[in-house]
């Protein structure tokens, strides 16, 4: 009747304890590092429809990038990035699927 004032008369005056034996294990350093990097998610939905903008930022030195990509399942994907001057369209093409961003 009058929101949730009054589940706080219901509130514990001190935080409950965990059970020893349902807390985490610490983990043993050695396990935690491992040597391989994680693969990457892969992008499995086509993009069907792209947009792409540039411009200048305000004192004029670098290019920023804007792409919105809409996928088959009509999910809204926009990445921004400033453009280096070593920059390609083929490197940054590689990147965005190798990153998972869209699919190869």
């Amino acid at each position: 009747r009058n929101g949730i004032y009054p589940l706080m008369n219901f509130a514990v005056s001190r935080p409950l304890a965990l059970p020893r034996a349902l807390s985490q294990p610490q983990e043993d350093p050695q396990k935690a590092k491992t040597p391989t990097p994680e693969p990457f998610d892969v992008e499995t939905r086509k993009v069907v429809q792209m947009q792409c903008s540039m411009e200048l930022d305000q004192d004029r030195s670098q290019w920023h990038l804007t792409l919105l990509l809409i996928l088959e399942d009509r999910l809204h994907r926009q990445l921004s990035y400033d453009l280096l001057p070593t920059d390609n369209s083929k490197d940054l093409a590689t990147e965005l699927v190798h990153y998972g961003f869209i699919h190869e």
